[in-house]
């Protein structure tokens, strides 16, 4: 089945999971695996266009789980999805897990930045560890999801854009 809804409902399934693995991913110097922003670095990375509705919803739902003020995560998803989007072409020559080692490593140092310029930090945390200690955590979630969704897709007949038919 190669339509729209699979399209949707897969997408938002995956944002459902991603979010309770965020929530369910244990903690590492203060610092969770930002699995919803993963997620939004995937869809950046594949040639479908709604990359930037799901980095929106990603950004959206971390900044409900984190009760931080909505643009903070929302518009840093955005800004990295967008980021990811215009890396595309130099990903190609990567395998997925690499790409998503990379795209981790970077995004959640920066990413732990960011909520601390929003003042989103737990007290006491310092950000010098939790800007090291988040891409240990980042690495080895990036690699499983850029590794697993691929397959995941394959298995619900989610096979990339699509062209709607129109009956006559």
């Amino acid at each position: 089945m190669h339509t729209r809804a699979v399209q949707i409902l897969f997408t938002l399934i995956c944002l459902v999971l991603a979010a309770a693995a965020q929530e369910l991913v244990p903690s590492f110097g203060g610092t969770k695996a930002p699995v919803l922003l993963l997620f939004a670095l995937y869809t950046a990375f594949r040639p479908a266009r709604r990359w930037m509705f799901v980095a929106l919803a990603a950004g959206a739902l971390e900044d409900a789980l984190n009760a931080s003020p909505v643009p903070c995560c929302t518009f840093f998803a955005l800004l990295a999805a967008t980021g990811a989007h215009f890396l595309r072409p130099f990903a190609n020559d990567l395998s997925p897990v690499w790409t998503g080692v990379c795209a981790a490593m970077v995004a959640a140092p920066i990413h732990e930045l960011w909520i601390s310029t929003w003042g989103v930090l737990p007290p006491g945390c310092s950000v010098i560890v939790r800007f090291f200690a988040s891409a240990l955590p980042a690495a080895a979630a990036g690699a499983l999801i850029f590794a697993v969704l691929p397959s995941a897709e394959h298995r619900a007949g989610y096979e990339g854009h699509v062209t709607e038919r129109r009956p006559r």
